[in-house]
């Protein structure tokens, strides 16, 4: 039984999935997460005859507690506003940022997120494809400025109000946060300054809050000092997160829900909400669902410090059914640990094909048939016919990256004429990969082969022993019978042998040999693979 299966297991009927996002920042890739873990939910439980929607809000009434990485002072002065009031963050020249556009912070980040702009944008590129539908993530979205401005949240606002003692002693119980005696578990809009984050309510009457807007309430803004009577209805507020979470699920009918395991931790977040929804609300709190962090190169992803890829270029540089397979292919209690670099990417591509060729060819385990089919963009459906050309990513990186190499023109010389399944597969690889020489050229620079000028000059830095390496290898290649990734690798361990080098204990100056004269590097792809994918001419030509 797979994860999906245990998180289904028992839903009959309908099936609502929330999941939502602060749009406070460049979502990094790590918010993919649990993004599609919600998605794959909702695909499986469709495909089971069950009438599920999968909602994905718009947190846009949170308020701004920090500057989002690159803006400079630019947010400054809207710390502590709602994220709908504060503006679309600009570029050093005072004009909008493509991909970050919008009527206001949260529009913009949540757009590059999602591709959902709730408001029209002049500048906005028509048709193009956000991030969630590429990934064919089918979701009803919303915002909380929305659902609270429509008055739908009064009603469970005026039951926390009334209940305002029980959630103290809920906070007090649950996770040892205390409250003072007069706290209400409510975030007026001041309404002198616009802040949301410096404001402390109190005194409800059942109309009415009176509400401080106090400098010191929190260190990451400063309060304006000015205090008065507020209505807690039609948008002039909202509820502590912990209170919004259980609110959603009563107002929506939320039957399953996850969170990152900071929030699923004992007297956490969730254990709150869920004490909230039980005692106040009174209604059932969905089906919990915790999944570990998403790590980039073990370091936890941020969007605030600039830690992490942004979750936009990620889908611009691997497919989306990879992407997918990357987030959705080990079980959300684990942790997954990304090296957004081209070993990485390679790898993961490699992958991703050899689950492709075991679900089409009939012989995937179940885990694995359902990892294929999530991984999808587009669920459902026969297995399509899997690539049979085997060309790692970063081989196909290092040709598209010479000027005087066509890449279908060189497949085609080597295999023939492409099926249309190694055809697509072969241009979704090479857009891959111009995608990343254009978005990350820091990563690929040592896959751009040199020019024969610039080869020799390397040689010429090379000590005696690798030259002659270089001589002797050149000479077994041509003898080889057939340009094979084995039996080339196997004549690079030959040819160093030939010329007293011990491949066991010196590999690393073998290889440097032939990275030196193809890249100027030291380290590079497989050399077996790539020199395979090269061709005997061209790979002659640059060793011999």
């Amino acid at each position: 039984m797979t994860w999906i299966d245990k998180a289904l297991e028992g839903c009959t009927g309908t099936v609502v999935i929330n999941d939502s996002k602060t749009p406070s920042g460049r979502a990094h890739v790590g918010s993919l997460r649990g993004v599609l873990i919600h998605d794959a939910l909702a695909r499986v439980a469709r495909e089971r005859g069950l009438d599920t929607t999968f909602m994905y809000g718009c947190d846009d009434m949170d308020p701004v507690d920090e500057i989002p990485h690159g803006t400079g002072d630019f947010f400054k002065e809207h710390l502590g506003k709602p994220l709908w009031a504060a503006p679309p963050p600009l570029g050093p020249d005072g004009e909008p940022i493509p991909g970050l556009q919008g009527t206001s912070m949260a529009e913009a980040y949540f757009g590059e997120f999602t591709g959902q702009w709730f408001e029209a944008a002049d500048s906005l590129v028509d048709g193009a494809l956000g991030p969630f539908d590429t990934l064919g993530v089918e979701v009803e979205f919303y915002r909380m400025s929305d659902i609270y401005r429509l008055g739908r949240l009064d009603g469970i606002i005026d039951t926390f109000l009334r209940a305002a003692f029980d959630v103290r002693q809920i906070y007090l119980r649950v996770s040892g946060a205390e409250r003072s005696d007069d706290w209400l578990p409510f975030q007026p809009i001041c309404e002198k300054c616009g802040r949301i984050g410096t404001t402390y309510a109190a005194d409800y009457d059942g109309e009415t809050v009176a509400y401080e807007c106090r400098p010191d309430l929190v260190t990451w803004a400063e309060g304006c000092g000015h205090s008065g009577r507020i209505s807690p209805f039609g948008g002039n507020g909202k509820l502590p997160w912990k209170l919004e979470w259980a609110a959603k699920w009563k107002l929506f009918g939320v039957s399953i829900e996850g969170a990152g395991k900071d929030h699923m931790v004992a007297t956490g977040s969730h254990q709150v909400s869920s004490a909230l929804a039980g005692e106040v609300l009174r209604c059932p709190v969905p089906r919990s669902l915790g999944y570990e962090f998403f790590t980039l190169g073990g370091a936890k992803m941020s969007s605030s410090k600039g830690i992490g890829m942004p979750s936009s270029d990620l889908t611009e540089v691997l497919p989306p059914e990879v992407l997918r397979f990357v987030l959705l292919s080990t079980p959300p209690r684990r942790s997954i640990n990304f090296a957004a670099d081209v070993p990485s990417f390679t790898r993961k591509f490699a992958e991703y094909e050899k689950l492709w060729r075991s679900a089409a060819d009939r012989d995937a385990s179940e885990k694995q048939q359902q990892d294929f089919l999530v991984s999808q963009a587009r669920f459902g459906g026969p297995v399509p016919a899997a690539p049979s050309i085997r060309a790692r990513f970063d081989s196909v990186l290092s040709l598209t990256q010479q000027p005087h190499m066509d890449l279908f023109g060189h497949v085609k010389s080597r295999h023939g004429d492409l099926s249309e399944a190694d055809a697509d597969w072969l241009a979704r690889k090479e857009k891959a990969a111009r995608a990343l020489v254009r978005l990350r050229p820091d990563l690929v620079d040592k896959f751009r082969m040199l020019s024969f000028s610039e080869a020799a000059e390397q040689r010429s830095m090379l000590d005696e022993r690798q030259r002659r390496f270089l001589e002797r290898l050149a000479q077994r290649l041509r003898e080889l019978p057939a340009w094979e990734a084995r039996d080339i690798q196997d004549a690079i361990f030959e040819a160093a042998r030939d010329v007293g080098i011990d491949p066991s204990t010196d590999a690393a100056l073998v290889f440097e040999a032939i990275y030196r004269v193809l890249f100027g590097s030291e380290t590079g792809p497989r050399a077996g693979s790539l020199l395979e994918f090269l061709g005997k001419h061209e790979a002659l030509t640059r060793l011999g």
